[in-house]
């Protein structure tokens, strides 16, 4: 594993010099923090209080009050456990389907190759926000937890990984060091951790963050076309019942209630996007060499 903590180590004194990776780092930490701590520091009460009803921004309620008179900030900090939650376990999940399976596909050969090709081809040709929705309206009558959530929303992202994966192994496959260890009889799993995993290592750390700006959007989607039951708290079905029950877009005092759910959810995807561009730019010398 020295090969890979020398790519990694090289990557993170790299990282700190990388304006795109460190903003977008800083605000996927945050909201990683809210979503730890913030339940913690800002309670949250769901009784309804209709006479504080769409109230402004204020000291005591930041983010103004709902339809119901609840505070809008306290339903943001709570409900970010979910949507970074449901966001990091789609991403590892979806990395963790397409290494392996990118990896197989690219050392091995014959049927078995061929099969693991064919199953990849399918998935990608397969548009994947439609067929997700169809998937979710199967299960939409059933109470699904956030790894069940994951796992449907990682079956539709882990095809495109797995194929830049396997196009990485094949062309590293034919390296000495591998060759030798073919040649001494090593065993599969060496040969997979011990000699490819590790020059992969950086480009799946890239993909994990790319596959997180993927899996935000894709389940703040679900939830906000009502596809999903889990939260009401998340952003995406707090934003659906502003939109479409609370008509707040029909009433102008009450503005600022999606106005900030959308503003939080833009800002998280904003930060996903960043720090993926950064992360590439750092591990990858020829971008670097065009920043």
């Amino acid at each position: 594993m020295s090969e890979l903590r020398i790519n990694l180590t090289k990557g993170i004194s790299l990282f700190k010099y990388n304006k795109k990776a460190f903003i977008g780092f800083i605000i996927i930490l945050f909201y990683v923090l809210m979503a730890i701590f913030g339940r913690y520091i800002v309670p949250l009460s769901l009784e309804s209080n209709f006479s504080e009803r769409y109230l402004a921004p204020s000291l005591k309620h930041p983010f103004g009050t709902d339809y119901f008179g609840i505070d809008i900030f306290a339903q943001i900090v709570n409900g970010a456990r979910t949507v970074i939650g449901l966001s990091m376990t789609s991403s590892f999940f979806a990395v963790l389907i397409g290494t392996i399976l990118g990896i197989l596909r690219g050392y091995l050969t014959g049927k078995i190759g061929q099969l693991v090709d064919a199953i990849i081809s399918i998935f990608l040709v397969i548009p994947s926000f439609p067929a997700l929705l169809i998937m979710a309206a199967i299960f939409a009558d059933s109470n699904l937890n956030m790894v069940q959530i994951s796992l449907i929303v990682a079956l539709w992202l882990w095809a495109p990984l797995a194929k830049q994966v396997s196009a990485q192994v094949m062309s590293i496959k034919s390296k000495e060091f591998i060759e030798a260890s073919k040649m001494l009889n090593m065993p599969l799993y060496y040969i997979v951790f011990k000699d490819i995993f590790p020059l992969v290592a950086p480009y799946i750390l890239v993909n994990f963050a790319m596959q997180l700006k993927g899996a935000m959007e894709f389940t703040i989607g679900l939830m906000f076309l009502g596809l999903a039951k889990f939260d009401s708290t998340h952003w995406g079905i707090m934003l659906n019942y502003a939109l479409y029950q609370a008509g707040a877009l029909y009433t102008p005092r009450a503005f600022h209630y999606p106005f900030f759910i959308i503003l939080n959810i833009i800002l998280l995807i904003y930060g996903g996007i960043i720090f993926a561009q950064g992360l590439e730019e750092t591990f990858n010398p020829k971008l670097r060499g065009h920043e």
